[in-house]
Formats: structure tokens, sequence, C-alpha cells
């Protein structure tokens, strides 16, 4: 076998993380044991959609999670970390109508069929998790689409029937009708829009030839006003007070009020109300007691209330434009800046919503804000400014949450209603899980009104219903008390999440799980931002800056990747930075060009010219490199070595190992502080700092001279010593590179250390004993090494070059320190001579010298000649 064969000099991670994928699942190496007697440091992993693989978004979240995991695994502690999905959802219904041709209305085929497309997405992003070196126990695995799920589920929403705390309502909620479902108000948001403001006249009526003129960014509304209102302060308006308009389209007549909500800096200063256009259309028409007319459909088409039945609601615009501008109603048309409301949780879709009276289902959440916020103030917050989110998200809510989507593949709301009088009928526990519409109501006529016109309800939960009882469904709530209590309510439960849905699972959570169980759900809460391309915008299609991880992890591996993640900051954007390359000329190119470029080619001939560069990845595939040759050079020095070594522990240490041991020990309490406040980055640079300037560049290059030497017990300890020490940092690495660090143990230190796995090794302790006179000398002979190798750099000699003569001038005290450690200088920085004397004789030595240098902080001259 060739000594690139025994000894490979590259790091090759592809087959490397197959190998030790697979051993990891054979050997069960992290397996979780519920019947230890410690305290569980349960983690609530956020089950993400199944969309069928993971982005960028997910590396970094659940690399982090993957860290929390571990370093708490190594600290001792008995970690259950099971992972889950998010199965439901307007996505799978989508994509099973575009991939199979199903209607909804086949309801039980397209229900397979969304079962069928989620279970291959599953197996898929299971297979991503285990290449990014996930260390979840995958028996404790959960789909939100299991019944075993949904009859968690549907027992709460009964629980919450039961308490009065959820009902059945018809009130203008949040609709998308480009996605045909209404919508809680955590999942919009407001986008600057340029729009329209256009100046519409209003008849007055019993005054010929009068008019108000009301302004609206909203004219497809027309039909449905149902008051004007003027603002009691308006001078300009005053005489206004309980006249009435007649109104466009129609035959009828609003009166004006007049009501202290109205901006009279707006328009004209008069605003109609319309059912429903914003927010304060419907306090209006509640406050007021106004009619209700509803004009929109749940498809966004004009309904039988309009004359313009049919017409979309952009197409309806256009069109009462032009009849208005005909009647000459329309005053004038000015350009518009303003903010629209649209379903921003779903980036595909981001289409303006409407406020649709239409039959729902709440959970009264208004008045538990303070519950929720006592949750919040219970929990340890990393970063502790993203707590003020959440409690401004509480004191703001002014909305109940609707929590019925009109959708068809979601847990099923196990509630059958009356047709006449909107009695609500519930089923028993014991009938959980069902379905309302395909199972019979447990009664024959309403026990209200008597009449027997009872249907089941259509409509499904939010995925939100779900997901809010994550942290109840992992620890086998309703199911087994013994292990609900270990890994609930006795345990220590963490939340990994992105800040992004703060208002949202975190919200609904700390709200659910505290009414279900009576305990507060988490201890601690860790948040990450969101990734970010190399402009600092959110990875978008539309801005097309995103990268797939199946774009970098086969190049670069996943122990490069996860050191990407363990650079991003708690709570905060973090970009993942390329640079658009020309493969031929091997230049960069701008943005722009690209985005011309992509323009004029066809996808083909556009990946065959250019590519992105990662230089994130690029160093961390180059400290890869540095750990793995640190590896090489050890083994081939030990195999060298012919010594059969029983145990990496340290014995007698040098003046050199005293110091660097002393570094570690230095280094490990900062990177524990660090890691124990999820603080990776600082972590991990300390770690890497340590790793690369320390223990390669100085210390291995101060002792390497001992591999080579006769003395076999002078190799044996100098060999002992390093390979403990790097096994030391190995065992920290293994947090953030599983891979490289499994494949090493096994290289090197599984015949010492006799365990299945690096990763069920426990966390560094500080090396005890450090005399701390011989770490000092150690300390000023290393300084000394350094400043000589700085100066052979700048003489121009090699490093392995030897140098003729070199004299060192200091006090006393550095002089008898120097001797001790004078054989680790001369063979580190290869010298034939070295002297070493008082600063008082420097008159001694006044003969030409080819280098003359001061040290200050050491008080150091040196001279150095060639010859």
């Amino acid at each position: 076998m060739t000594r690139e064969q025994t000894y490979p000099k590259r790091y090759n991670h592809g087959p490397i993380q197959q190998k030790w994928i697979k051993y990891w699942q054979e050997e069960g190496i992290y397996k979780f044991d519920p019947e230890k007697k410690d305290q569980v440091f349960s983690i609530d992993t956020p089950p993400p959609f199944v969309s069928g693989t993971l982005h960028l978004g997910h590396v970094l979240n659940h690399s982090w999670i993957d860290f929390v995991a571990r370093f708490h695994k190594m600290r001792g502690r008995n970690v259950y970390f099971p992972q889950g999905f998010d199965c439901h959802g307007l996505p799978v219904e989508l994509a099973v109508e575009k991939n199979y041709g199903i209607s909804k209305e086949n309801r039980d085929e397209f229900l397979a069929k969304c079962v069928e497309w989620v279970e291959d997405n599953i197996k898929n992003m299971t297979q991503q998790f285990d290449e990014l070196g996930y260390s979840t126990d995958w028996n404790y695995t959960y789909r939100t689409m299991n019944d075993d799920y949904k009859y968690k589920v549907q027992w709460s929403l009964l629980y919450f029937w039961k308490k009065g705390w959820l009902y059945r309502e018809k009130f203008p909620t949040h609709f998308c009708v480009n996605c045909e479902t209404s919508v809680a108000k955590a999942e919009v948001g407001y986008e600057e829009e340029k729009g329209k403001l256009w100046y519409i006249k209003l008849p007055l009526v019993d005054r010929e030839n009068e008019y108000i003129t009301i302004a609206t960014t909203r004219p497809e509304y027309m039909e449905a006003c149902v008051g004007v209102f003027i603002h009691p302060n308006d001078d300009r308006y005053y005489h206004l007070s309980a006249a009435e308009v007649r109104i466009p389209f129609t035959n009828r007549t609003v009166r004006i009020q007049m009501d202290k909500n109205v901006d009279m800096n707006f328009g004209t200063g008069i605003v109609y109300c319309c059912t429903y256009g914003d927010e304060m259309d419907i306090k209006w028409k509640l406050q007021y007691d106004l009619p209700e007319i509803q004009i929109f459909t749940e498809d966004g088409h004009m309904n039988e209330n309009s004359q313009f039945k049919g017409l979309t609601i952009l197409e309806a615009r256009e069109e009462i434009v032009k009849k208005l501008k005909e009647m000459g109603l329309l005053e004038k048309v000015e350009d518009h800046d303003h903010r629209i409301i649209i379903h921003s949780e779903r980036s595909s879709c981001r289409k303006p919503i409407e406020y649709l009276p239409i039959y729902q289902w709440f959970i009264n959440v208004k008045d538990f804000t303070d519950d929720i916020i006592e949750s919040a103030n219970l929990m340890k917050w990393y970063p502790e400014k993203h707590k003020q989110r959440l409690i401004d998200w509480c004191e703001g809510l002014d909305w109940n949450w609707v929590i019925s989507r009109q959708r068809v593949f979601g847990t099923p709301i196990p509630f059958w209603y009356c047709k006449d009088c909107g009695e609500v009928i519930a089923p028993s526990e014991d009938d959980l899980p069902l379905d309302p519409v395909k199972i019979p109501p447990p009664v024959d006529k309403c026990p209200n009104c008597g009449n027997k016109r009872i249907e089941g309800e259509k409509d499904v939960c939010d995925c939100w219903i779900d997901s809010s009882i994550t942290p109840l469904a992992i620890s086998k709530w309703l199911e087994d008390e013994n292990f609900f209590k270990k890994t609930y309510m006795e345990a220590q439960v963490h939340r990994p999440q992105g800040y992004e849905i703060i208002r949202t699972w975190l919200f609904y959570t700390l709200f659910r799980c505290k009414l279900l169980t009576g305990k507060a759900p988490f201890s601690e809460i860790m948040i990450n931002g969101m990734v970010a391309g190399p402009d600092l915008r959110k990875m978008s299609k539309s801005f097309g800056n995103i990268v797939s991880p199946d774009e970098v992890i086969p190049e670069f591996g996943a122990d490069a990747i996860r050191q990407w993640a363990a650079l991003g900051t708690l709570g905060d954007d973090y970009p993942f930075e390329y640079t658009w390359y020309d493969i031929h000329k091997n230049q960069p190119v701008s943005e722009e060009i690209i985005k011309k470029e992509r323009e004029k080619l066809t996808e083909e001939k556009f990946n065959k010219k250019y590519r992105r560069r990662f230089e994130q990845l690029i160093a961390a595939s180059r400290f890869l490199t540095k750990i793995w040759n640190a590896y090489r050079f050890l083994k081939i020095n030990l195999d060298k070595s012919n010594i059969e070594l029983k145990s990496i522990t340290p014995e007698e240490l040098s003046c050199i190992d005293y110091y660097f041991y002393e570094e570690f020990n230095k280094t490990l309490v900062k990177i524990t502080q660090y890691f124990d406040q999820y603080n990776w980055h600082e972590g991990y640079v300390s770690l890497r700092l340590f790793f690369w300037n320390g223990l390669c560049d100085n210390y291995l290059e101060a002792i390497k001279y001992k591999f080579y030497t006769e003395d076999k017990k002078t190799q044996t300890k100098a060999l002992i010593n390093a390979l403990n020490l790097f096994y030391q940092t190995l065992k920290i690495l293994a947090v953030i590179m599983p891979f490289i660090t499994e494949e090493i143990y096994f290289l090197i230190y599984q015949p010492f250390i006799k365990k299945k796995s690096i990763h069920l090794e426990g966390w560094p302790k500080p090396h005890e004993g450090i005399d701390e006179e011989k770490q000092k000398v150690g300390e000023l002979a290393i300084k000394v090494i350094e400043n000589l190798r700085r100066f052979k750099s700048k003489l121009q000699i090699p490093l392995n070059q030897e140098i003729c003569k070199i004299i060192l001038l200091t006090n006393s005290k550095n002089q008898n320190k120097l001797k001790q450690v004078k054989d680790d200088i001369i063979n580190t920085i290869r010298a034939k001579k070295l002297i070493i004397d008082s600063i008082k004789r420097e008159k001694a030595y006044q003969g030409s010298h080819d280098l003359k240098e001061t040290i200050q902080e050491l008080n150091l001259k040196v001279l150095i000649s060639l010859k």
C-alpha cells in the first residue's frame, strides 16, 4: 500500500460522510435513553414544512440545534432530541393538483395523494438531515398528519370548546382570495405599493348639483359603501353633518356621520366606510351598527350584490373607474404611494388580503396575552433583545385567532353545526380523531332548535394549531404519563427557532401549552436570524440570490457548511456570500452582467459560462485541511516510531507542553462560556484560533524535532502529549464538525479510548497540575521562537534552512528561563549555534551581524549571523 493510500493527503468528505451516517444509525449512537434518572434536556425542534428539500435557512437553524444537542450531551445532560415534520398546508394541495392532476372534489383520492407526496418529501428531507450530520433519534420522529398527532390536536380543540375558548362565528376576517382561505393576523404583513388615489364625487341628496368628494385607493368597493365620515373638528364640513349622499351603481343613500378617527389630512378629509376595506371599516360598522354588504367572492370576483358580477376585483376597478368618468363623478386621479396588507407568510403568494365576512372558527386569545407574557418572562432568551418582539405583539393584539382554513389537507375541525340555528355539536373524546365530513353526528337532531339539518365542518385547522403543541406531542402527552412527566413537566425544555415566527409558532405554543397543562412550556429559547444573500437581502427567487444546499454540500461537505453556520450571530440575519466567476476567464463578474447574461442566455449555456465562488466555504475547507494535515502528521510519526502506546494520558510535560496545555485550559473556559450562552460564533472563532495558531503553527512546530530523535523516551513523551492535546481539541471540534472528528477518532484514538464513537465522549476538562514556573518558561520560549521565525522571513531565509549563529542578550531572569528551553529553540529555528548571555555584555558582541533586533516586550536583543 502506498503512503498516499495509508495516509491520504486530502479529506475526502463524500464517502467518509456516508460511512459514518450508516455506522451511527446501525450502532444507535444518538439513541435517547428515557430510563436514565437524570433530568431531561428536551429540544422542541421546529418541524420543517415538507417542501421536499431543506434550504439554507434550515441548514443554519438545524445546525445550531445540533450544536445545542451535541454540546449538552457532552456536558452530561440526558438530551431528548426528536425531529418531526409539518405536513399540512396549501402548498401540498397545490403540488398534488399540479403533479397528479387530481381535483379536491375527489376528496378521498386527493387526500391519499397528499399523504403520498408528503411521505416522498419526508424521505428526501430525512436523508438531507442525515447528510448534515444531524444527531436526532429518528425513533421519536412525528408527522402532523398522522392519526396519533391529530388525536392530540382535536382533543385540545374539544378541551378549548368545553372551556368556552373556541367558538364559531360569522365575522370579517383576513382572507386571501388568491389562496381562497382565511388567514390569521400573524400571517399577514404590509408592503409598499405605487398606486392611485381616485377623487370621486358623491351627489348630496335633496341638494341639486351639490356633491362631496371622497378620495380612495379602492374604488371597486363603491357598491359596498355603508357610511361616510368626517372629523368633528374639520371646519370645512361642519354643515354636512347628518346630510345624505347617493351611492353610484346602487339605489341606496347613506348618512354622513362624524368620527374623530377620520384623518383630516388624507385626500379631502371625507372618507367612505365599506364592508370591508380595512380594519377601521370593521370598527365603524360595529360601532354605528351599519349594514353589511358583501360584494366579493372567496376566489376574488364580484358577486351577485354587484352590477359587475363575474369580473375579478381588478377588472371591476377598471370598469367602475371608467363608468364614474362617463358619469362625470371622477374629479381627478393622483399617483399615491401607500402600504397594502398582503398574505406575507407564503412567499409564493404575497397577494393582497381582503376582509370577508364568513363563518369561521375562532380561539379567544386576547384574554390570555398577560399569561403569554408571563410565560415569556420565565424563559431565558438568547438573545434577550427578541423578547420585546413577543411582548409588542401581545400588547398590540386586537383580533382573536381565526383557526379555520378553507382547505382539504389538514387536521379536521372535529365538530358539527346546525344549519338553521348554528348550534355546535361536539364529539366524544373516545371518537377522536375523526373527520366530521365522513362521520355522522352523535345526535339525530339539533339539541337547540330540534331541526335535523346538521352538517359536519368541512374546514380544516390552521397549521399553527398543529405545530403549537409540538412540545406536548414529542413528550407523548395523552399517551404515556411517565414519559410526559419526564420530558415535559419535569424537564428543561429548549426552544430553538427563527425570529420571524416569534409572533406565530412561539406565541401560539406559549398560549396553548400553558392552557392545556398549566405549565409554561419552555425554560429557554435560542433565536436565529434569516439567511440573506451577499446583497444582504432575504434569499428569494425574485432577487435571484437563492443558493440550495444541494449546490454546495456535495462539493464542500457538511462539516464545511456547519462551520459557516457556526459563524452566524444570535438573532441576526446572516449572509451566505458568493461571487460570480467567469469559468473560462477565471475572473469575477458583477451582478449587473450576470443579470443581463441570464436574460440573454439559456440556462444550460449560462451554467457552462458562469459559476459562483463561495469564499466562506472555501475558508471552511481550508480549516478542514488544516485539521486533516495535523492528524496526518501525528499519525505518520506515530506509525514511524514503532511505539505501541497503551494510553495517551500525558505523563511528564515539558515547559512548552505546560504552556500549550495552559493555553488550552484558558481557551476551553472561554469556549464553554460562549457555548453555554449559545454564542457559537465567538466559541468557534476561539477554537479555530487556538487550533490553527496555537496547536498547529506553534506547538507542533516547537516539539516535532522530538518525534525524530533516537531517544525513545523523549519521542514517546512528545507523541503522547501532542496526541492528548490534539484529542482534547478534537472533542470540542466534534460539536461543529462531526464527520472529520469521527474519522480521525477511529484512525488514531479508538484503540486507546475504547468508546464506540467520539460523539459518546464527555466535554473536555482542564488539565490539572500546571507548573506555573515551567508554563512561563514555555511561554517565553514560544514568543522567542515566533520572533525568530519572523526574523528569518525578514532575511528571506526558508524556515527549514539552518542559521549559523543566534545570540540572545537579556536579563539574568530571562537567561535562566531560556537556558531551560535552549534545545527547543535551536531545533525549532534550526540554528547551528545559540548563545544566551547578559544584556550587560552587549559590547562583547559588537562584530558584524546580518540582523540586529530588539524585542521590547521581552527585554531581549537578538543578533543573527548567517555565516
